[in-house]
């Protein structure tokens, strides 16, 4: 019979995460360069979050550990949060701050409920990065409707110099939880927010 050698969880959180790197440079870049109006990268960021939110509603539902009402809970948060990515063209700054806040706050309200209930999974690991990937676009757009350029910043290579050091930092950490247990669910959800937290000051910084 054959077996076939399955990738840690944290290989696929770190291998995600610098895949954020590039798709968060990407977008800056985009925006930066204004090719395209802030309402118009906003709404195919929109796009792409919703589709992954709602691909994974329903995995992440079904999640071990997880009691019939807190699904029920859990799968309201989603459809809370699909119809605020579904609103209408952020056509003006206003209009695209109101939106964000909402979402914000529902994200806020996702993320606390699944650190909540512990759901440590590779599907809460998606999410989490996802999350996060789309609070600092939101972030970069929120500049761009602020600014009428981007400028880019002499910085930015050694800020993300620093975030590939910290990167190397966390993965070993959380290669020891994969051995321990009982402190599984901590480091990881510490990794996953100490990364979310270097992402967004590389990416997310307009003083």
């Amino acid at each position: 019979m054959q077996t076939t050698e399955q990738t840690p969880l944290s290989e696929k959180f770190i291998n995600g995460v610098k895949k954020a790197i590039t798709e968060l440079e990407e977008f800056r870049l985009q925006v930066a360069l204004g090719k395209a109006e802030a309402h118009d990268v906003y709404e195919e960021a929109k796009k792409n979050f919703n589709k992954f939110v709602n691909e994974s509603k329903m995995r992440l539902a079904e999640a071990r550990g997880v009691a019939k009402k807190k699904s029920t809970e859990l799968q309201t948060l989603f459809e809370t949060l699909e119809v605020q990515l579904a609103l209408g063209k952020a056509e003006t700054k206003d209009v695209f701050e109101a939106q964000r806040k909402k979402i914000t706050k529902t994200l806020d309200e996702l993320e606390a409920f699944v650190q909540k209930n512990k759901i440590a999974n590779e599907y809460y690991t998606k999410l989490m990065l996802e999350a996060g990937k789309f609070r600092i676009k939101m972030n970069i757009i929120k500049m761009r409707f602020e600014l009428s350029k981007l400028e880019t910043r002499v910085e930015f290579e050694d800020k993300k110099k620093e975030l590939s050091k910290k990167l190397s930092d966390i993965k070993k950490k959380l290669l020891k939880s994969e051995s321990e247990a009982e402190d599984q669910w901590e480091n990881f959800r510490e990794g996953i927010s100490d990364a979310y937290s270097h992402l967004k000051k590389t990416f997310s910084r307009s003083e």
